[in-house]
């Protein structure tokens, strides 16, 4: 089975945050930030910081 654009973005990030632009690099989506917001899993979040001033990005698997 394929994996969406959202969800091969969503396993890069579950290992790592990103930036905005970092996603962009990754070359899935012109909307990384879209795709991964419409493809996350009911137990799954996305937790975002800012660290010098760029807002990084994380998926994280919460518990139900």
């Amino acid at each position: 089975m394929k994996q969406t654009q959202g969800r091969r973005i969503i396993a890069h990030l579950k290992h790592r945050p990103m930036t905005y632009g970092e996603m962009q690099r990754l070359g899935i989506s012109t909307s990384p930030q879209k795709r991964v917001v419409e493809s996350l899993a009911e137990d799954e979040r996305i937790i975002k910081s800012r660290v010098g001033g760029l807002v990084r990005w994380r998926v994280v698997r919460v518990r139900a």
